[in-house]
């Protein structure tokens, strides 16, 4: 019900609930009397279109890779398949300068499969006028359909939408089933028949099941033996493998992909809310071992958690208060009497003095939060006792302006009702289920539900679908509870995947694979490890060798390149109150005494202080106040200006980078007040770091035999980082590219330079390639007077999928750059570096010499074996010490190597690199240029030409401003003179200062570390 008077059909009273009049005319509850009736002549076993008529038009298909990629691990030269050029770099050899160690990895092998033929069949089930993967998987698992199925004499398996497997053929290739879903069902989780609800109307429903192809499993063999290459036929095994693997485990337990949850599992939750929940990964890969007498084929079984919706068993009204409560500090003890007065809508007046209804922030917030949540509904049951739950999915909260200052409520909402003795009365939605179902509501004045399929619901008689995602960002507190609920020690880690394996995955027990001559170890593998040998890090008065502890300290030593001048102008700016001015100036005299002892050149040994308050102006303001005052006072334009701020609030925190990065062009440092007033030496040696790399020094450098030649490159090299950071699911905000150039000889310091490549585009295009790395490459060549010989490109974020678009865009467009500039073009190596993954290390219990007192693997642990591809140069590293949890390696994948760099410099280069990072202590897990990068694309959301104050709502306090939804800042059509195009979003602003005589300052900005 959507409306009053008579917008609604009659029939309310016999409905699921309550529908729009154009469907009414055959809701839910009808059905068809026999198999032909409404079918029309193509006949009941007619195939239909194929076509999704609520599918977008402009959504590109996935192809067959793509669609098995998402649960198997693939090689990239199967997403290349229509490409003869798509071969990667061969693995030239094994490390041979590492410690030998052996490590247990979250691998188990295939150790056999019978070589036999499966048959293999398309599936078409009829009617289905929205091509609904659910119907098909309702018909499919139908009793009907298993006691047909079970005459052919095979054991069958199926992906639940278009396509099944037999171990044997058809007798006439096809088979033709009749399926009535008003009958008896049949549910494999409870192994009891029930009673099956009316699917659109239709209770009968056709299955057709034709052969069309023959998979022979020898010839996956031979391409795991290197005797064929990759073909669409090794996909079709390698797909049938996964479905004959997941088959049974997605019978007992909730799939999400290669996720499996026990429906009985505990739920913890996440800040009050939503929950969290753990479950077993698990996924098919390819291995190398496949050279060493195995079977090319091994499962990744991991440790997973996703949040859900909690409050299976308890109406909807409540999950609704929690997404309020957990949202707002100033909601946080609400209750459902406060909740149904803050959802209702706020009254305005607008431009032309009219009292207008709006969405109030409350309501606003649920309506993005509910949407597409799939819930059930139990009141239906106490008039038939056979009809069983219907799951439904909300489209959205009910709200219309003309309901007034209460809104769509359930006494506001009206129907028109029918009534056999009499002509229709109009009626409220809480009127009708006192006289119809004999429900009192308790809540009327909460919002109405409507469904995608155009019924309405009161709330109050809605419970959230058990086992249901939530798929929204959390909030800091939500994400804390989230890390600390999902990581674990390597012990409590390796234990939870083995009980995955038994209990979950059950390969020993499992039908199909028994059927099919799968079998699988039920042990981790022990694979044969290097461990690297560490550098020595190297400060300017000293060298250290932190061993295989991965740890060193300041004391006592001097920054190895201090800032490149001298410190005279720059100023502290106490903002906010968050301390007073003597905590301020007390910081400050002890930050000039730290960062003296480690190096810096200071000339001023006093900044210029600036209190600001929150009434004196915005964040442009203060800004502008910071910078012109330390220019005034101190003679000279600003070097780097320190924030003093009360809080952590990041609107605040993006807009003091916008202004100091974009309209002044000036490093900024902030500081939470609270460290301020601590001053913990530790704290100020990593401020010192930070601000030492803004002010062009950096921290140390690997200690080389020559300290003024590098000790990894031979020639005039580069290394060039790139990532692509993407919004949250459903944000209509663009993607950040960032690109990175080490800037020195021996790669310590990095430039960078951001631009948006448009909405969730991961693969640059030339245009932004060239606006990327233009102007950095002549800063380069203007310091060095060389044109480089080597490049290595690191690139993050890209799946397998994506190596050849690297290779031939990214890649092709960045030789083009230097081909412009230097009229050459150098030799690279491309190497892909990603932490998404579920690889671990667990070294072998009681083994000191490959693990740590956590039973992490050490610093320098590599892996080349088992884990990684038979013919591909790839190898897992861990680089760092794991500060919680269980360490992630990350997966380095070379794609191209024109330098012909062999294996161990390289790996050796790569992973010593790691203890370069410029503010850090240990080693960083991952390579600084893709680290860098990442942290650049990161800041480059506060860049963004749009005003920094329509990302802020209205009702924050003064210092804490509250964010808009996302929604509501790209649409605002006071900020925005034509509508948001967010696959075209406008370019990100400069950092450029448009004062006179800031050339130089505006030079040293691009080349200077600022995002650190």
């Amino acid at each position: 019900m959507s409306g009053s008077g008579s917008r609604h059909g009659s029939g309310m009273g016999s409905g699921h609930g309550s529908r729009v009049p154009s469907q009414y005319g055959r809701g839910p509850g009808s059905q068809v009397n026999s198999p032909g009736k409404g079918l029309g002549k193509p006949g009941a076993f007619h195939r239909g279109t194929g076509v999704d008529p609520a599918r977008d038009p402009d959504r590109k298909e996935l192809t067959p890779a793509q669609l098995v990629g998402r649960r198997v691990d693939l090689p990239a030269e199967a997403y290349g398949m229509d490409n003869e050029d798509s071969r990667f770099e061969p693995r030239p050899d094994y490390n041979s300068e590492g410690k030998k160690i052996q490590v247990q990895l979250n691998i188990f092998p295939v150790t056999g499969w019978r070589d036999q033929d499966i048959y293999q069949y398309d599936i078409f089930v009829t009617p289905n006028p929205h091509n609904s993967p659910a119907l098909v998987k309702k018909i499919w698992r139908h009793e009907t359909t298993r006691l047909s199925l079970s005459k052919t004499g095979g054991r069958w398996l199926s992906d639940d939408n278009k396509l099944a497997w037999s171990s044997k053929p058809l007798q006439h290739n096809e088979v033709r089933i009749t399926v009535d879903l008003d009958g008896a069902g049949y549910d494999p989780r409870t192994r009891k028949a029930h009673i099956e609800p009316p699917t659109g109307g239709r209770g009968v429903h056709y299955l057709i099941i034709s052969q069309t192809k023959k998979i022979r499993l020898a010839y996956l063999k031979h391409y795991l033996d290197g005797k064929i290459s990759w073909d669409s036929h090794v996909l079709e095994c390698m797909n049938f493998f996964d479905h004959c693997l997941r088959q049974q485990p997605s019978i007992t337990h909730y799939p999400i992909r290669r996720n499996y949850y026990d429906p009985r599992g505990q739920k913890v939750p996440l800040a009050k809310f939503p929950w969290a929940m753990k479950g077993v990964y698990s996924a098919m890969r390819m291995s190398e071992s496949i050279l060493r007498g195995g079977t090319g084929l091994a499962i990744n079984v991991d440790t997973c958690t996703t949040a859900f919706w909690p409050f299976p068993d308890q109406p909807m009204e409540k999950s609704a208060l929690w997404v309020c409560m957990t949202h707002n500090p100033d909601w946080e003890n609400w209750s459902l009497n406060n909740l149904s007065r803050w959802v209702q809508p706020e009254e305005v007046t607008d431009k032309d003095g009219r009292i207008r209804y709006v969405q109030s922030p409350a309501f606003r917030l649920l309506a993005d939060k509910m949407a597409k949540v799939k819930f059930t509904v139990t009141h239906r049951g106490k008039k038939n006792p056979h009809d069983v739950q219907r799951t439904y999915i909300i489209k959205r909260l009910v709200f219309d302006e003309k309901y007034g200052e209460e809104g769509a409520t359930a006494d506001n909402v009206t129907f028109e009702k029918k009534s056999d003795k009499g002509p229709s009365v109009t009626m409220s939605v809480r009127q009708h289920y006192l006289d119809y179902w004999g429900i009192r509501l308790n809540w009327p004045l909460l919002p109405m539900l409507e469904t995608t399929k155009g019924y309405y619901f009161p709330m109050e008689l809605c419970y959230v679908e058990d086992l249901h995602r939530y798929k929204h960002k959390l909030g800091p507190a939500q994400t804390s509870a989230m890390i600390k609920e999902a990581v674990g020690r390597p012990a409590k880690r390796k234990a939870d995947i083995m009980d995955g394996v038994k209990d979950v995955l059950n390969w020993p027990g499992d039908p199909n694979l028994k059927e099919f001559g799968i079998s699988v170890s039920q042990n981790m593998v022990i694979s044969n490890a290097r461990l690297l040998q560490n550098p020595e890090v190297g400060f300017r008065n000293q060298k250290i060798n932190p061993g295989v502890s991965g740890r060193w300290d300041l004391i006592g030593k001097k920054f190895y390149s201090p800032n490149e001048k001298p410190l005279r102008s720059w100023a502290f700016v106490n903002v906010g109150g968050g301390c007073s001015d003597a905590d301020v100036e007390s910081f400050a005299y002890q930050f000039v005494k730290s960062y003296r002892a480690h190096g810096a050149i200071i000339e001023r040994n006093q900044p210029i202080f600036i209190t600001f308050n929150y009434n004196e102006g915005n964040h442009g303001d203060l800004c502008q106040k910071a910078w012109e005052t330390t220019e005034k006072r101190c003679g000279e334009k600003p070097q780097i200006i320190f924030f003093v701020i009360p809080n952590k609030n990041q609107l605040n925190y993006n807009r003091i980078k916008k202004n100091m990065d974009c309209r002044w062009a000036t490093p900024s440092q902030c500081l939470h007040s609270l460290h301020v007033k601590q001053k913990k030496p530790q704290y100020i040696s990593n401020v010192a770091m930070k601000v030492n790399s803004k002010l062009g020094g950096f921290t140390s450098m690997i200690a080389g035999p020559d300290p003024q030649k590098s000790p990894f490159f031979i020639a005039p090299t580069v290394i060039i980082g790139l990532d692509v950071s993407h919004p949250g699911a459903g944000s209509s905000s663009p993607s950040m590219a960032a690109l990175t150039l080490s800037m020195d000889k021996w790669a310590c310091r990095y430039a960078a330079s951001c631009e948006t490549p448009g909405h969730r585009i991961e693969v640059l295009d030339g245009t932004v390639i060239r606006g990327l790395l233009g102007h950095l490459l002549q800063k380069w060549y203007k310091k060095h007077r060389v044109a480089p010989k080597h490049v290595y490109f690191l690139r993050d974020g890209v799946s397998e999928g994506q190596f050849q678009a690297v290779l031939d865009n990214e890649i092709k467009e960045t030789k083009r750059v230097f081909r412009e500039l230097f009229q050459h073009v150098p030799q690279f190596t491309v190497i892909i570096a990603t932490k998404r993954h579920h690889i671990r290390f667990f070294p072998k219990p009681g083994d000191k010499a490959s693990g740590d007192r956590n039973n992490n693997p050490l610093p320098g642990t590599l892996v080349e074996r088992d884990a990684t591809h038979p013919k591909h140069f790839d190898f897992y590293l861990c680089s760092h010490v794991a500060i919680q949890g269980t360490a992630r390696p990350v997966h380095y994948q070379v794609i191209l190597n024109e330098i012909g760099i062999p294996v161990n410099p390289l790996q050796k280069m790569i992973y010593q690199h790691c203890y370069q990072y410029c503010r850090s202590t240990t080693p960083v897990s991952l390579h600084p240029a893709v680290y860098y990068s990442h942290l650049a694309s990161n800041r480059a959301r506060s860049h963004e030409m749009i005003h920094s104050s329509q990302k802020e709502k209205e009702g924050g306090k003064p210092g804490f401003p509250l964010a808009k939804r996302d929604h509501e800042v790209y649409s605002d059509p006071d900020y925005h003179e034509k509508p948001y195009d967010k696959n075209n979003p406008p370019p990100l602003l400069p950092m450029q200062n448009e004062n006179p005589g800031c050339e130089e300052h505006n030079q040293f900005m691009e080349t200077t570390m600022w995002y650190v």
